[in-house]
Formats: C-alpha cells, structure tokens, sequence
C-alpha cells in the first residue's frame, strides 16, 4: 500500500474563533477583570493550571505556553468593532509576559 497524503485541517488562523468555554468560569478554574493600560482597556482572564489545556504561543515572547501552565487571556474592551469580534482576537499570555507589557 502507498504512502497517502494525509490532508491537514485549515489553519486555526482560517478558522472561525471559540466562543469562551463557560465552565472555565469556575471558581478556581479562573478570574475576570478589566485593565486599562497605555493603549487602551482590556478584559483579562487569569486561567489556572488545571483549566490550561491546550499549548498557546504567547505574543510577547514568541515561547510557547504548555497545557497545565497558569497563564493570563486577554483581549481589548474598547475595540471599536465591538467585543464579540474583540473576543475573536484574544491572546494568551505567560502572565509573567503580560505584566511587563503593560
């Protein structure tokens, strides 16, 4: 039998955005708030280890984020399309990254 080509799945990029999974909201699993910083307001989710389960690539530092590790979600509040489309743009970010960007 020959090798076969197997057809990757669209970029998450081409894909349309997850809404943020509710059950995250959990106590525990993850805090809200609202920042303002130099450029603007932002909403902030800290997620917490056990509720981290995917790998994200933070953008300050260009270095991936494992599964399990706690880190921060973020996302602009005064985005002039709206928050949904805001929403659609968030960012995950080692929170250690995120406080120096700010």
């Amino acid at each position: 039998m020959g090798k076969g080509r197997r057809r990757r799945g669209s970029s998450k990029w081409q894909q349309e955005p997850r809404p943020l999974n509710s059950a995250h909201l959990a106590p525990g699993g993850l805090s809200a708030g609202r920042v303002r910083r130099r450029d603007g307001e932002y909403h902030v989710r800290t997620i917490s280890g056990s509720a981290a389960a995917k790998e994200y690539l933070c953008p300050a530092c260009q270095l991936p984020i494992s599964a399990g590790t706690p880190h921060v979600v973020a996302w602009r509040a005064d985005w002039i399309l709206g928050d949904e489309d805001a929403a659609s743009q968030r960012r995950h970010w080692h929170t250690h990254c995120w406080r120096i960007s700010g």
